[in-house]
Parts: C-alpha cells; sequence; structure tokens
C-alpha cells in the first residue's frame, strides 16, 4: 500500500502545479514577468519546480512532468527532447546495465566472496582481522554493484556478525560497524562508474555539453586512489578515533557464510561474462597505445555496447535448458525505473540550461561570475566539491548530479574567467554525490540503518560528516593534481 502523502507534500505539489501554470501563461501570453524572456523564465520555473518535486515528493512523476513542460515550449518540442532523455547514450548504458545486474544478483556469487574472505586463514587470525577482510571485501564488490542492492545483501551478513559477537541494538560498536558498512560501500560506489549512476550522469552531462568523453579509466584514475585513502583513513578512525572495541569477541565459533553452496555453472557463465563486461569497459582504453583498432571500436561503439553484448549473450546461452537470463523478467524486476526517469529529465533539463537562447547561461553568469571570477580554480573546485558533498546528505544523490553538475557546466562553457577544469568538476561531483551516508534522506541503506535501531541518527550524522570532511580533503590532496594530469 502506497503511503499517504504529507501536508509539506501536498504543497509542494500546489506551489510547483502553480508555478507550471504562471509560466506557461507567461510565454504564450506574453506577460514579461520580472523583465525576464518567456523561455527564460520557463526553464527557471521547471528547473526550481522539478527540483522541490524531487527534494520533498518523488523523482518519477516528476521527472516525467520536467520533460512534459520542456516539450511544450514552441522553441523546444518532442523531437529535441526525447533525443536527448530517452535516446541518449548515458540512458541506455545504465538500462542495459540494470538488466546485467539483475542476472549477477540471482547468484550467490557475492555471499560466496564474501564467506571466502571472513573465513580465510588471515581473517580468522583476530576480531580485527575480521572485519577488515569484510570491509575490504565490500569496497572491492561495491566498486562494480548498486549499493542499495549490495547492502540489501551485505545488511543480514552484519547482523549475523553482530549476533556471534554478542552485540545487541544499542550498542555502540555494532553502531560504528554499521557504519563503517554502508561507509565503505558509498566509497566504493565513488570509485568507478561501473554500474553507479551518479558518476554515469555526471559524465554524461559533461559529454553532451563538451562532445567529448570522459572515460570509464580517466574517472578512475582520479577516483580509485581517492575512495582508497578515504577507505585506509575509515580503518584508522573505526580503530584509534572511533575506538571500536572488539577485545570482548571470541572467533572459536565463527560460522558466518559457512554454508554458502558451491557454484554452479549456471552461476559460472554468468559472473564470466560480467566480467567480461567490465573488462571491455577499460581494457581498451589501457591497450590503446599497443592495439590502437580495439580502442578505436571500443570508442566508435560507446559504452552502452559492452553490457547490451553481455546482455545478448546471457540471453542466448542456456544452461539446463533455461537461457542465463529471462529478459522480461530483469525488466520487471531488475530496472530501477524512478532512477531512469530521474536521469532522462536531468539530461535533458542539463542540455536545455546549457543552450544559449534559453538565458540561463548569461543569467548564471551575471550572478555568479563576481563571486569566481578572481578566485584560482583550487579554490573553484573546492567550492563545487563542498556543494556536492552536503548537497547529496541532504537531499539524494541524483538530485545533487542534476543540479549541482549543469550549472558548473553552463559557467564553464560561457565564462572566459572560469579557471578550473570542467571534467575535473564533474567528476569530483560524481564522486561527491556518491559519498551519501549522514542522513536518512541521502540514501536508502542510510534510512534502513538508522530505522532499524542498530545506529541512531544522531550517530550517522556525526561519523558521516567525519567521513564527507575526510572524502573533500582526499579529493583535493590527491584527487585534484591527479586531475590536473589527466584532464
Amino acid at each position: 500500500m502506497r503511503s499517504q502523502r504529507t501536508m509539506v507534500q501536498k504543497m509542494m505539489i500546489m506551489l510547483t502545479l502553480s508555478i507550471y501554470v504562471v509560466v506557461i501563461a507567461n510565454h504564450y501570453l506574453g506577460w514579461q514577468l520580472l523583465g525576464l524572456t518567456p523561455q527564460m523564465l520557463s526553464m527557471i520555473g521547471i528547473f526550481i519546480s522539478s527540483l522541490l518535486l524531487w527534494l520533498f515528493v518523488a523523482i518519477d512523476w516528476p521527472s516525467l512532468l520536467c520533460l512534459l513542460g520542456m516539450a511544450v515550449l514552441p522553441e523546444v518540442g518532442f523531437s529535441t527532447i526525447l533525443p536527448l532523455s530517452f535516446g541518449n547514450v548515458t540512458f541506455a548504458f545504465l538500462f542495459f546495465t540494470f538488466i546485467l545486474t539483475y542476472a549477477l544478483d540471482q547468484t550467490n556469487f557475492i555471499k560466496r566472496v564474501t564467506g571466502k574472505a571472513l573465513h580465510s586463514k588471515w581473517a580468522q587470525q583476530s576480531p580485527w582481522a575480521l572485519m577488515v577482510a569484510f570491509y575490504s571485501v565490500m569496497l572491492l564488490i561495491s566498486s562494480v554493484i548498486s549499493p542499495t542492492i549490495l547492502f540489501m545483501i551485505a545488511y543480514p551478513i552484519y547482523e549475523e556478525i553482530c549476533a556471534q559477537f554478542h552485540f545487541e541494538k544499542g550498542n555502540r560498536n555494532a553502531s560504528m560497524m554499521l557504519v563503517a558498512l554502508f561507509s565503505t560501500i558509498a566509497i566504493g560506489t565513488a570509485m568507478t562508474p561501473i554500474n553507479h549512476v551518479f558518476a554515469i550522469t555526471a559524465m554524461g552531462l559533461y559529454n553532451n555539453a563538451f562532445d567529448t568523453e570522459i572515460t570509464s579509466l580517466a574517472y578512475m584514475q582520479m577516483a580509485v586512489p581517492v575512495g582508497l585513502a578515504i577507505f585506509l583513513i575509515l580503518l584508522a578512525s573505526l580503530k584509534w578515533l572511533w575506538r571500536l572495541d572488539l577485545s570482548s569477541v571470541n572467533l572459536a565459533t565463527f560460522e558466518t557464510l559457512s554454508d554458502v553452496p558451491p557454484a554452479t555453472k549456471r552461476e559460472k557463465w554468468i559472473v564470466s561474462l560480467f566480467m567480461m563486461v567490465v573488462v571491455c569497459w577499460i581494457a581498451p582504453e589501457m591497450l590503446a597505445k599497443i592495439w590502437p583498432a580495439l580502442a578505436a571500436f571500443s570508442k566508435s561503439v560507446g559504452i552502452a555496447f559492452p553490457p547490451l553484448l553481455g546482455i545478448v549473450l546471457l540471453a542466448i546461452i542456456t544452461s539446463n535448458g533455461e537461457p542465463l537470463l529471462d529478459i522480461s523478467k530483469a525488466i520487471r524486476e531488475g530496472v530501477h525505473w524512478p532512477s531512469l526517469l530521474l536521469v532522462s529529465a536531468t539530461l535533458a533539463l542539463g542540455s536545455m540550461i546549457a543552450r544559449e537562447d534559453s538565458g540561463i547561461v548569461a543569467l548564471l553568469n551575471n550572478v555568479m561570475t563576481p563571486v569566481l571570477a578572481n578566485l584560482p580554480a583550487t579554490m573553484v573546485v573546492l567550492i563545487f566539491v563542498l556543494w556536492a558533498g552536503l548537497q547529496t546528505n541532504v537531499s539524494s544523490n541524483l538530485v545533487t548530479v542534476s543540479v549541482v553538475t549543469p550549472i558548473a557546466i553552463a559557467l564553464a562553457q560561457s565564462n572566459a574567467s572560469f579557471a578550473a577544469n570542467p571534467a575535473i568538476i564533474a567528476c569530483f561531483i560524481g564522486f561527491m554525490a556518491s559519498m551519501a551516508l549522514m542522513t536518512p534522506p541521502a540514501m536508502p541503506y542510510v534510512a534502513i540503518s538508522v530505522g532499524s535501531n542498530w545506529v541512531s541518527a544522531r550517530q550517522a550524522f556525526l561519523y558521516g560528516l567525519w567521513m564527507v570532511f575526510i572524502s573533500v580533503v582526499m579529493c583535493m590532496v590527491i584527487g585534484y593534481p591527479i586531475g590536473n594530469m589527466i584532464f
């Protein structure tokens, strides 16, 4: 049963609908409100109303309303909006990736890898070694798996560990362990654009605006070192700053994930094809100098080709007479349509904001140029990193990308005094949008954690604030110099 809308949500809907009525009337009746051109006022109204709905109501139907609002403008039309949204290669990439990941989610692969890590000889040396092994494998898996899906798999494992450690709800050690778990997943999500909608959306907005590509390898060359540094600081904080106490833990009877069934032929096929797709995303760029034809082919087919190829192979190859992937079922159960709708609206909205005839760019220049004109590139980048890091923890990841990235790109495109490299900023926005770990609205796994009473909202906020601060510092100290060398 769907929950009833709150009074705030009803007020936001009425406000946004009123904005739509005003801007449409202004556009077609020629009122010239606020001295702005009809198209400029319309785009501002659509942007503000969409943001309000995304923040306070939902992300699915407001995204469709956003597309509809832009499409009915005489200067735009559906023929312009649809290729920018549903026809965009970023939308296709995410759609194919959701389907591909669904196949992997139907196996025991993640549980098996986690179980082997927890029961390895090294992990069984001490409780601390066990926790380091657990978080390390979560970091690795989260770099290629959707964070929410991984958390839903890892959460029962965490509860089993707490039970075997004899930690109950309200125990401070259990709270820190859960914060460290979803923080690790957030870090892994930030490290790669593979199957991660936040980084891909930011990169897609940049690619559309500048007609050039931020490749997966280029993003990872920046993000992986930053993520690894943050992860190491997380482990150090857990031991010496937060002072996780595992002195009373006995590993003699540790049994979590000791009974995962052996891998089937079907699972081996699915995992092999998934890894093949990951290699197809990264290897051509790494082999560009020794195999230029492969790199040229990879660039010509784009990022949507590898997951599409993987899906086709999964549908063709059979195990015990059945295909490895039921595409119809995967589309029904594995595709997160609200996120895709928000991505489609974001891509179209970002493109429309950047258009010169919309007037938004000129307006942003008039407002932001006095602030940014005399600032060095490092300060400009820091402003956007802080903005993305703070907003993603009070709203949502995709909304953060949808708001911050188009503004940064629009300023960079039209302002000669904009000192920072927009490619670096886009990567950092995608990275920081993934670091959502302070408040329940930030990410579903934070809401689940707080709602479970294993961790309080205050604990999530304080520990999460520390991790966001560390993330900002590492982006500027490690990521920014690397970004300058790459871009």
